[in-house]
């Protein structure tokens, strides 16, 4: 008995349209700009449909790095002077 398989969702779908029309291979970043809240999970039903390939490539990318910054926030003060601390 053949294993029953889910069709494809509407987003792998414009993923695989996207992939069918590039001229070369894209990376998930590449293709976040393009299809809106695109997930790796959407090329794995694809690459486990056998509709699309992966290849493992060194690439430079820029990375963003956590830090800690001051935010400000407005607090209503009772009454307004025109002194400064």
């Amino acid at each position: 008995m053949a294993k029953k398989v889910a069709a494809l969702s509407e987003k792998a779908l414009e993923v695989l349209a996207v992939l069918t029309a590039s001229d070369k291979a894209l990376t998930l970043a590449e293709l976040k700009e393009t299809v809106k809240d695109l997930n790796s999970s959407h090329l794995t039903a694809l690459r486990n449909r056998n509709l699309v390939s992966t290849d493992s490539v060194e690439k430079d990318v820029v990375t963003v790095a956590k830090r800690t910054v001051n935010v400000y926030t407005a607090v209503e003060v009772a009454e307004a002077t025109d002194e400064v601390a």
